[in-house]
């Protein structure tokens, strides 16, 4: 310890020096090699030349841990000690900031391992680990988590709606809203846990679509905006207690098409007359021009208009699902194609006219209103009944 020491540690040109390496210390940077980045006047170079020396002035070179050892060491005196005598102990900034990243890390991933032990499928819980859905606040994961474990306990709802089921769980009807963190979080997991690991991992990065957002809902059994989510169909002839049935059982008298909503099929509903085959398209001047032209004769059609709603997926699913045979058709452009393919995919579906000639279906529309007049007329098939009513077995008979 040196008195003289003390005195060139407190000029300007060293104090600057000694601040950024306690820093250098503090951030565990201790290696000789150390540079040591500070801007020096002249004269404060020339203050630390007194004791790095004058071929260390005149050398232009930086200030590193080494040098600055190798000098003090000369003088009797030692770094760590000039720097505890002129500003106190070196704290471990490092090993604290360190301690903490692992404490928050602990934090999170039981954040994580919580939403496993409560239910959730494995492979959506890692995919949602993988993409961060919970944060990286340890103090935000938790809470998050907590809220997700409060909705998979309430699942499957009951045809409750969305804001009712947010209110209950959190007092707060939009906290489940597409707009707020939490209920985009929670859609996207709910998604997670009805596809499969590869189908839940190649739409993790895309965000749901307003249809999507209803559809996942609708399939954990919540009401979410089911008046906004629509599906066209000409002479499609439903009973049961839906809505739906009603609609369309009035709008197939006069052979005029109609919309229905995700609300309106959310009862039981069933297709009479012994239908086996529905035809779809995507384009509403196909049903247009079929009821102008054919009215009441024209065959069952169901239009998507557009990628399919939660509404048209829910009235698709339900008719592959009880056997009828869906022919299926949109626009041969790249979003046509996409969700064509997405059509396929349902039990027993094929392809509506795939060698008529046409890019879009206003190209194929004779076509596809020459396919929609009927030729003959069966009767005699059972109902097929849908929603939660029994399913007969469907015979082979002829389309109406």
């Amino acid at each position: 310890m040196s008195a003289a020491t003390d005195r060139w540690a407190a000029q300007p040109g060293p104090h600057k020096v000694l601040t950024a390496v306690r820093e250098l210390l503090q951030d565990r940077r201790t290696g000789n090699g150390v540079t040591v980045r500070v801007e020096l006047t002249a004269t404060e170079r020339a203050q630390v030349a007194r004791y790095l020396g004058v071929a260390w002035d005149t050398s232009g070179q930086p200030v590193t841990l080494g040098k600055l050892r190798t000098a003090l060491t000369r003088t009797g005196d030692d770094l760590l000690d000039l720097l505890t005598r002129t500003g106190g102990a070196i704290d471990d900034v490092r090993g604290r900031r360190e301690q903490a990243a692992a404490r928050t890390a602990a934090t999170i991933d039981a954040a994580y391992t919580s939403l496993t032990t409560t239910g959730l499928p494995d492979h959506a819980v890692q995919l949602a680990r993988k993409r961060r859905w919970l944060g990286t606040d340890p103090d935000t994961a938790t809470r998050r988590s907590d809220d997700l474990q409060h909705l998979w306990h309430a699942l499957p709802g009951t045809g409750r709606p969305l804001a009712e089921i947010a209110n209950t769980l959190y007092g707060d009807p939009h906290r489940l809203d597409r707009d707020h963190d939490l209920g985009r979080t929670a859609a996207r997991l709910l998604a997670a846990t009805t596809a499969t690991a590869d189908q839940a991992a190649s739409a993790a990065d895309t965000a749901l679509t307003a249809d999507q957002w209803r559809q996942v809902w609708a399939e954990h059994g919540i009401s979410c905006d089911g008046v906004s989510s629509t599906v066209l169909i000409l002479n499609l002839p439903l009973t049961g207690k839906a809505p739906a049935a009603r609609i369309a059982g009035a709008a197939a008298e006069h052979g005029e098409p109609v919309w229905l909503t995700s609300r309106s099929l959310r009862a039981d509903w069933a297709l009479a007359s012994g239908l086996t085959v529905v035809r779809v398209c995507e384009n509403p001047a196909v049903a247009e021009a079929a009821a102008d032209r054919l009215g009441t004769a024209c065959l069952p059609l169901v239009c998507i208009y557009g990628r399919p709603s939660s509404a048209a997926w829910t009235l698709l699913r339900d008719l592959a699902a009880a056997g009828v045979q869906l022919r299926v058709t949109a626009d041969r452009d790249t979003a046509g194609r996409s969700f064509l393919t997405e059509m396929l995919a349902l039990p027993g579906a094929t392809e509506w006219l795939p060698d008529a000639d046409g890019l879009y279906e206003e190209a194929r529309l004779e076509a596809l209103i020459a396919d929609l007049t009927p030729t003959s007329r069966a009767t005699t098939d059972p109902v097929v009944r849908l929603r939660g009513l029994s399913r007969h077995a469907m015979t082979d008979g002829a389309e109406p």
